[in-house]
């Protein structure tokens, strides 16, 4: 496998696998093989057969997922590659795959929260986007698909990256941003940063107030009142936001108050619902 003979080391796997049929290791190696042969259809059936023997790896369920992706089980890649995340969120191959699976079903706005996620995560430690281009094909097609705002749009669904929750975000001239999904935060938190380069229009209701960051400490804080922002495709009007020096970027209980929320969990990944209330 190391000098990638593909077509020898399926063969001794093969052959392994008769001597250790319940090696769920060799099967998964099996797998890989003929993952990398093209005959992902076979692959498939050996990636169950690890699986269902307990084997669990990042690299096994990512390749599982390549598989079913290119045999056009797009859904089962996706869940899959969701999983792959979830042990390893710095994968940005798997990343990358799986925002185009979900263009490939019309999840635009999962999409770009997936990848917003990461690049925010990157900007925090100082170093430059992965995604920048990624994200402006997918706003592009977005645009494009004519895809309704608002009353047209049925919900949004979150997929929980890491600990959070993450939502789409649009505030003024702002790209697409992902917004931890906190019920503990009373109103939306920005950054000064963020708001001024958004170029949103608002009014300030407080010069002076507190806000509670994501870790849990009070800062300094001014509330305003954002004339219009974005969730997902849904509008939200005259949102109250506190804006504080380095706050990470919040959707607080004011803006969740205007969904239904309902959580699931499909194959152990967590997901998180937005249904608009009528009158939103």
């Amino acid at each position: 496998m190391r000098s990638q003979d593909m077509p020898c080391a399926e063969a001794a796997w093969t052959s392994y696998i008769q001597l250790r049929p319940t090696d769920a290791k060799a099967i998964a190696n099996l797998g890989f093989a003929l993952n990398k042969e093209g005959n992902d259809q076979a692959a498939i059936v050996q990636f169950r057969k690890a699986i269902d023997l307990g084997q669990g790896t990042y690299d096994l369920f990512g390749i599982y997922a390549d598989s079913l992706g290119k045999v056009g089980r797009v859904d089962y890649a996706i869940d899959w590659s969701y999983k792959t995340l979830k042990l390893v969120p710095s994968l940005v191959d798997i990343r990358g795959q799986l925002a185009k699976l979900l263009v490939l079903k019309k999840r635009y706005y999962e999409a770009l929260t997936l990848l917003a996620e990461f690049d925010e995560y990157l900007d925090s430690r100082g170093q430059r986007p992965y995604f920048s281009g990624e994200r402006i094909a997918i706003e592009s097609a977005l645009q494009n698909s004519g895809q309704a705002r608002a009353t047209d749009a049925a919900s949004l669904r979150l997929v929980k990256l890491g600990d959070q929750f993450y939502a789409p975000v649009n505030v003024g001239d702002s790209n697409t941003q992902a917004f931890v999904v906190d019920t503990g935060a009373s109103e939306v938190v920005l950054n000064d940063n963020f708001l001024v380069a958004s170029k949103a229009r608002y009014t300030i209701a407080r010069i002076h107030s507190s806000a509670r960051t994501a870790d849990g400490r009070l800062v300094d804080a001014k509330l305003v009142v954002i004339d219009h922002m974005l969730v997902g495709p849904f509008e939200l009007d005259n949102v109250n936001a506190m804006v504080c020096g380095t706050c990470s970027l919040l959707l607080g209980e004011n803006a969740l108050s205007k969904f239904d929320l309902n959580t699931s969990q499909v194959q152990g990944v967590d997901i998180l619902t937005l249904t608009a209330h009528h009158h939103t």
